[in-house]
């Protein structure tokens, strides 16, 4: 991805990322915690979803590729911390829109990608969501 869609990307991350309007339905697409005690949340709102392009796997290959992904990933993790190397360890794509009946508009525009980074030299890993316009899902806990 060249570097002006990646800075593209995490402007409109960012923009998505404020707060959604009261009451709307917001999609799980990561958690962590341990048990009931969730620390950190990334989620989608409704309106967000809506704007996502629709994919069936079963049809066609998805509107962002693998390496599409990763680079939004790295360019996210490098801004945000950029005295870390960050080398990718694993990518996946995944369907977060769970609750959603197969065949509706939700169920469809529902992928994400989680790309995990290794990074500095105790062996972290941080998993970055990707959605397939190319956006950052920020945590309950990251400022835009």
């Amino acid at each position: 991805m060249p570097a002006r869609c990646a800075c593209a990307a995490l402007l409109l991350s960012a923009l998505l990322s404020l707060p959604a309007m009261a009451g709307e339905r917001q999609w799980t697409v990561l958690s962590s915690g341990d048990g009931d005690d969730t620390h950190e949340r990334w989620q989608v709102s409704a309106t967000r979803l809506h704007t996502l392009p629709a994919f069936d796997p079963a049809r066609a290959e998805p509107p962002l590729s693998v390496h599409q992904a990763t680079a939004a990933a790295l360019a996210h993790a490098r801004q945000r911390y950029p005295s870390d190397d960050f080398v990718v360890s694993e990518v996946s794509l995944q369907r977060f829109t769970a609750g959603a009946a197969a065949h509706t508009e939700d169920a469809a525009r529902g992928w994400v990608y989680l790309v995990s980074l290794d990074y500095n030299a105790k062996g972290w890993t941080q998993m970055v969501p990707v959605l397939l316009d190319g956006s950052i899902v920020l945590s309950n806990s990251e400022e835009p």
